[in-house]
């Protein structure tokens, strides 16, 4: 006999969705809000060629990314994204050359005749900052008063009122946004020499966090924003 709970065993421990992914929006052109306000930003990383690196070489390549990701605190999350995708596009260049458009021809038609076996791989890290207006609140900041007074002051002043408090909330995410871009722009200048690292755009970010929850190329690939703008601070603080 099968009971229910074993039948509904999986669903429930699933939880909610939005708390996997709860994108709310884009705060700039390259930071995105989640509903829980969180800040995140995608960057793209080319990877390196362990293979043909020797021992000394990817010992190097080690210790230069575990150097870089001592610049995040304790406020930080770093995730790493990988698609492999089966099939890939051979890319090659047109030659002048007779000899060099032969060898490339060659070389381009042997690869396709191992396309069933071929597949690329693309990497993405996802930088998070924890939203700093979640701790706020009477006891942290009757607790931070004798540390930072100015602040804390505020801070009580904009918890007994609404439109100050929505200020505020836009303050600490704007706070937090500055912060997320020092941290990605630390993160991506100590690697830029060892690997390829980009930041893509809104779109191109929808698109990519999109393809978490729908591994369709072609639903992907035709993604659009409903807005190329930012999120409208007033009504963003008035949701948070």
């Amino acid at each position: 006999m099968v009971r229910v709970d074993d039948i509904t065993k999986d669903w429930k421990e699933a939880g909610s969705f939005p708390a996997q992914i709860n994108l709310f929006g884009f705060w700039d052109s390259r930071s995105f809000l989640t509903k829980s306000g969180d800040l995140g930003t995608v960057l793209k990383i080319g990877g390196i060629d362990y293979e043909s690196l020797d021992h000394a070489g990817r010992d190097y390549a080690v210790k230069r990314l575990e150097a870089a990701l001592r610049s995040l605190d304790d406020r930080c999350r770093l995730y790493q994204i990988l698609f492999k995708h089966n099939r890939p596009a051979i890319p090659h260049a047109e030659y002048e050359n007779p000899l060099v458009r032969a060898a490339v021809e060659q070389r381009s038609a042997f690869l396709q005749s191992k396309a069933d076996r071929l597949y690329s791989i693309e990497i993405f890290w996802v930088v998070m900052i924890d939203g700093s207006y979640q701790k706020t609140g009477l006891l942290h900041a009757l607790a931070q008063l004798p540390k930072q007074p100015g602040a804390s002051l505020r801070d009580l002043r904009g918890l007994f009122s609404g439109n100050k408090e929505r200020t505020l909330i836009y303050e600490q995410i704007e706070r937090d946004r500055l912060r997320l871009q020092q941290k990605v722009q630390s993160l991506s200048g100590q690697l830029n020499d060892l690997m390829t690292v980009t930041l893509p755009g809104a779109e191109e970010t929808f698109r990519i966090l999109r393809s978490l929850v729908n591994f369709r190329p072609s639903k992907n690939q035709n993604a659009r924003l409903y807005s190329a703008q930012c999120i409208d601070r007033q009504l963003c603080d008035s949701e948070l």
